[in-house]
Order: C-alpha cells, then sequence, then structure tokens
C-alpha cells in the first residue's frame, strides 16, 4: 500500500484522469435522471450527485446540479462513515439518510451512499441526493410548527446489507409517503447510478493498476487548493459588507447581515448579526447555507477547474447558531428556498466593490417560484406534482442579464407538456413580463408571465387539489449594481386574489393562478445604455415606450 501512495502520474495523465472523473459524475447524473420515475427528477434535475475518495474528500461532483444538493455532499458523507465507520461497511452495502442539518437542509432531500471496494479494500465513495416530492408530514408548507411534522426523518441506516435490501428500512419508509411507488423508484434511481460511479472508479483503479484513487485524488486536490488560494490573493484584500433585507410569509421581513473577508489566500462569508431563526418553515442549517455561499464565491473566482476539496479548503462560512441561517433543531425548515437562495446575491453585492467586473446585479429568479399540487385526476389516480419557473438573472459587467434563468438554484423550468401531462390544468400563458427588467448600461434579464388554469368538467379534478406556493421578491425587488436600477415586485394571485407563497391553498376546477416572476437588476447608469440596444429592445416588445423613456431617456424618432 505504501508504494501506491507514492505513486506519481504525469501531468498528461493527471489532466486526462482528472476530466474522467468528471465525465463519471456526468454519467451518474444521467443514469439518475434516466431512470427516475418522478418529474422533479427527471425534467427539473432537482439532484446531486458526487465521488469522493478513501478519505471521504470530494473529488467530482455534478457540475449541472443544483448547489443546494451537491454542495452538503461531503457533510453528510462524513456524518455516515461517523455513524458507519468504514471498517463496518462491507461490499454490497449502502447507507441512506435525510437529517437536514447533516445535508440539504429539508427531509426532501434523501441521500443514498455506496462505498467502493476494490481488491477488497476501501477505494473511495459515490453518494447521490435527490428532492422527493412526496416525504409524508404536512406536505410542501411553511406553516409547520416543527422539523417533526415536516415529514419521515430517516435515520443514518443501511439500506442494503451485502448486496440485498434492508427490507426493514424499505418498509418503513413505504408505510410513511403517499406515492411510495414513486419515492421507491426515485430510490432505485439513486442506487442504480450509485453502482454506475463504483464501476467507473474501479474502473480507473484496473486501468492504472492502483489500489485506491488516492495517487489521482492527492494532486487534483493539492492543485486545486494552491490555483484557488492563488485566485483569492488576485483580489483586493479588505472586509465588504452588505445588508439587505427579504420578505418572508406573511409580509414580515429578515434581515442578512454579510461581511466576506478576503485574505492573502482565503475567504470568509460571515453572516453574524443576521435575523433569528423564525417560526415559519423557511429556516436554513448550516450546510444549506453553506452550499450556496460557497457556490457564489466560487462563481466570482471563476477557476479553471471543477469544484473539489482543493477549492472548498480555501472558502470558511459562519453563521450564529441559532439564526435564520444556523437554525437549531427542531426548527422547520421545509421552505429554506425561501431564504437560502438569496445567499449568493448577498455575496455578490458584498464583493462588488472587490470585483466588480466579476458580479451582477440582483435575481429575479431568487428565490425559486414554483408550486406543489397534490390531488386526485378525473380516473382516480393520484398525483404530487412540483412545478418550478423561473424569473430572469441581474446584469453583468458587460452584458445583459438572461431571462428565465434558474439562477442560483440551477433547475430546469418544467416543460408546459410535463406539466400538463401530470396535473389536470393547463398552461394558459407563459411568456416574458414586458418591462420587467431592471435598467441600466446592462438591463437584467426578464421575467415571465405565468398563468395556470385547472381544467373543469371531465377533465377537472376529481375533488379539491391540495396546493403551495415557493416564490418571493413581495416587496423588496431584486436591485441593482453600480448604479443599476432594480427590477419590478413579484406578483402572485390566486382566484384573482393577491396572496404570498408558503402556505396550504385549497384549489378546484376551474381555477387560475397568476404569477409575475421578477426579472434581474441593471448594472451601471440606464442613461448611459446604448441607444441602440434600447431601441432594438422596444422592436422586440420586451419594453414599452413609456419604460424606455422614463428609464433609458429614449424616446423613439
Amino acid at each position: 500500500m505504501d508504494t501506491v501512495q507514492t505513486q506519481t502520474i504525469d501531468p498528461i495523465t493527471l489532466e486526462m484522469l482528472w476530466r474522467r472523473l468528471v465525465s463519471i459524475v456526468g454519467e451518474l447524473g444521467s443514469t439518475l435522471r434516466r431512470t427516475s420515475f418522478s418529474p422533479v427528477v427527471r425534467d427539473i434535475g432537482d439532484y446531486g450527485c458526487g465521488i469522493f475518495d478513501a478519505q471521504a474528500r470530494l473529488l467530482a461532483q455534478t457540475p449541472d446540479s443544483t448547489p443546494g444538493l451537491c454542495g452538503p455532499l461531503g457533510s453528510m458523507l462524513r456524518h455516515m462513515i461517523e455513524v458507519h465507520p468504514p471498517h463496518t461497511l462491507e461490499p454490497g452495502d449502502m447507507v441512506i439518510a435525510n437529517d437536514p442539518w447533516r445535508g440539504s437542509g429539508h427531509h426532501n432531500d434523501v441521500s443514498i451512499m455506496l462505498p467502493v471496494f476494490h481488491e477488497g479494500a476501501m477505494a473511495g465513495y459515490v453518494v447521490t441526493c435527490c428532492h422527493h416530492v412526496d416525504i409524508g408530514g404536512r406536505r410542501a408548507t411553511t406553516e409547520s410548527l416543527d422539523n417533526y411534522e415536516e415529514g419521515l426523518r430517516i435515520p443514518t441506516l443501511k439500506f442494503y446489507r451485502r448486496g440485498e435490501i434492508n427490507r426493514d428500512v424499505l418498509g418503513f419508509i413505504e408505510l410513511n409517503v403517499r406515492s411510495h411507488e414513486t419515492v421507491i423508484g426515485d430510490l432505485a434511481a439513486q442506487v442504480a447510478a450509485c453502482h454506475v460511479g463504483a464501476e467507473r472508479m474501479r474502473d480507473i483503479c484496473v486501468e492504472m493498476g492502483w489500489a485506491n484513487l488516492q495517487p489521482l485524488a492527492d494532486p487534483i486536490i493539492e492543485r486545486s487548493e494552491a490555483l484557488t488560494r492563488a485566485e483569492i490573493g488576485r483580489l483586493p484584500m479588505g472586509v465588504y459588507r452588505h445588508e439587505a433585507k427579504i420578505d418572508m410569509v406573511g409580509g414580515e421581513t429578515l434581515v442578512i447581515c454579510t461581511a466576506v473577508t478576503i485574505g492573502a489566500d482565503e475567504i470568509t462569508v460571515d453572516y453574524t448579526g443576521s435575523s433569528p431563526q423564525v417560526k415559519p418553515a423557511i429556516n436554513c442549517t448550516l450546510t444549506y447555507s453553506s452550499a450556496y455561499t460557497v457556490f457564489a464565491v466560487v462563481c466570482v473566482l471563476n477557476l479553471p477547474i471543477a469544484v473539489n476539496e482543493g477549492v472548498l479548503r480555501a472558502i470558511k462560512v459562519k453563521a450564529e447558531e441559532g439564526s435564520v441561517l444556523n437554525c437549531r433543531f427542531p426548527a422547520p425548515v421545509f421552505g429554506r428556498t425561501a431564504v437560502g437562495n438569496y445567499l449568493p446575491d448577498m455575496v455578490l453585492q458584498a464583493m462588488a466593490t472587490a470585483a466588480p467586473e466579476r458580479v451582477c446585479g440582483g435575481a429575479g429568479a431568487t428565490p425559486m417560484w414554483g408550486q406543489y399540487m397534490f390531488g386526485k385526476r378525473a380516473d382516480g389516480a393520484d398525483f404530487s406534482h412540483f412545478n418550478v419557473a423561473s424569473g430572469g438573472l441581474g446584469a453583468r459587467a458587460a452584458r445583459d442579464g438572461i431571462s428565465c434563468l434558474a439562477f442560483p438554484y440551477n433547475v430546469g423550468n418544467t416543460p408546459a407538456e410535463v406539466i400538463e401531462s401530470e396535473v389536470p390544468l393547463i398552461v394558459e400563458e407563459r411568456s416574458l413580463w414586458t418591462d420587467s427588467a431592471g435598467p441600466g448600461r446592462f438591463r437584467g434579464g426578464l421575467g415571465q408571465n405565468y398563468v395556470l388554469r385547472f381544467l373543469d368538467g371531465e377533465l377537472g379534478p376529481r375533488g379539491d387539489v391540495l396546493a403551495s406556493f415557493r416564490g418571493g421578491r413581495f416587496i423588496y425587488p431584486p436591485s441593482g449594481i453600480a448604479g443599476g436600477a432594480a427590477s419590478p415586485k413579484g406578483f402572485l394571485s390566486i382566484r384573482g386574489t393577491p396572496d404570498d407563497a408558503g402556505r396550504h391553498v385549497m384549489l378546484r376546477a376551474g381555477d387560475r393562478i397568476v404569477s409575475r416572476i421578477p426579472g434581474g437588476g441593471g448594472y451601471g447608469d440606464p442613461k448611459t445604455r446604448d441607444r441602440a440596444a434600447v431601441a432594438e429592445d422596444l422592436r422586440n416588445g420586451l419594453i414599452t415606450a413609456a419604460h424606455a423613456a422614463e428609464a433609458y431617456g429614449y424616446t423613439a424618432g
């Protein structure tokens, strides 16, 4: 073993194998999506996968996944091997858990880990995490009073033992979720993806004659750490602060205080002073807050490498225990996107002085907008669906923002065909929201008008539909940056009555849901925007003549 550990590989082989690891997690993700039972994984992409070495250090994660699920994979893995130490694991074992304080912040995200053995010894780990729409409990609401109401809490248990499924674990999962066929099907998809990752990792060991992946893992992590610290060293040292108010369910306000300390080779993000944890189920665990914070810092650094343990070593995240960003058990956490999705905005706004060319205006897609819907079709079949629609990305230093982009949570806008096939409703409108982009020298991306209507008659739902809504920016709109202006506030109406997001609502045949999801904030003084660009937006119907005159001082002709 000592001989293996001291082996070195040449730079070309290192680069080829490094890229191969990234392709392996891509194959993991593809396997998961293609074998899943639910639209939330298959069509929206609400999952995360990672591969780790024998020391539980991250080597690669799926680049197209949501940061909230990818980011906490390492924390969950370390917890799993604390409960089940490596010497107690055997080939064919798999571990399952969904602790929000160890993983991605709420019960719906279930993690499965497979230890990878090669020649009888531990070679590494594969971890997958998926969002399961139905996990029992009160179903998708911010009204839960504590964590126990939010669904099935799965202890850190062996889901498989020596290749055989643990029927006891399977049984209590099946009996505690309503859509058990879909849930068990998606868990099986996670298992399949883990096996694909393990096989590909062993292939590398066999081809290279290694007992494990350490000869590859060590240089990847060492070089990545050095590169990350060097990139941080190019930024101006100092402490950069930002404070912002965000609205929560019921019209109340939270305050997020952000201090980004850029050192010689390390960045620390400290949220001390932020609001304490709250009664509605929008609290964040530190693992979830850290995931979105690290994501934002990595965006600013713009590294030429994929995220791995070496990158993570140079970024630290702090939040006071008992705060809304580091809540104490048993705080309710289901709707944590209502707060956690804002953290990249907070970090980027704080770093605007240090790196103005690397940040963007506030994202209108933040927080995630969507609808959970549970009911029965006319034929009596159950449906449990999560639908996502996105607003606009803020403008950048040298270009406009992107319209209807899922930033920072990086899941897909649910296709109209998918939701119409899953739920007895019709998408009446899905269009760019005129004048929704924050004005600036570079404008934000546009948001969208999104209108759903439940069918009536023989095609409509049987009985009432239980629904809850995600969304935000109802009071405080996405802000501009460097003199750019804010975009309009978000708007939600249910049956013609304005509302905000989070609570359970009973819907019925014929009901309409209208969402106006904001665009992104602008960058730079709007009066300095290129006149031809204003004219082009006007010609394309993205802005009105009144908006062009008021925001940009532009009059056609």
